[in-house]
């Protein structure tokens, strides 16, 4: 099996919808149900180029608020959250997969905020990630 990496390397080649949907291949689809939810709610995708990533990553933005950062992998798009010690409570409290809550529990802290990543390669786990989304964009 190959080994998961982060795509979309070149600075020069900005993403779109035709160079998304050859980097995705079947999972294209669910990246598209995944703007269409985003786009009813007002959020806004922004990409742009990270020298130290070396790749274009995706911020999910309400206003100026960061949601989450999108990254697109050869296995599929991956959202990033992050949360504080006192806000990453809540998302136990949201009715999602345990394996996400498993996993929100399991990472290591960055600095002061707790990362959750989740690997969107179902509808189930895309429901889930919106629930995420609006617990995060609820938040003052």
């Amino acid at each position: 099996m190959e080994k998961e990496h982060l795509i979309l390397a070149d600075p020069m080649v900005e993403p779109n919808n035709d160079i998304l949907e050859k980097s995705l291949g079947k999972k294209y689809k669910a990246y598209g149900d995944f703007v269409s939810k985003i786009n009813e709610k007002g959020l806004v995708l922004e990409w742009n180029y990270y020298n130290d990533q070396k790749c274009w990553l995706c911020k999910v933005l309400q206003k100026k608020k960061n949601i989450c950062w999108l990254s697109i992998w050869n296995v599929g798009f991956k959202l990033t959250f992050y949360f504080t010690e006192k806000t990453i409570d809540g998302v136990f409290e949201l009715e999602i997969n345990d394996k996400i809550k498993q996993s929100a529990n399991e990472m290591k802290p960055v600095g002061k905020l707790r990362p959750l990543v989740i690997l969107i390669d179902n509808n189930k786990v895309l429901k889930d990630s919106i629930k995420i989304i609006d617990y995060k964009n609820n938040l003052k």
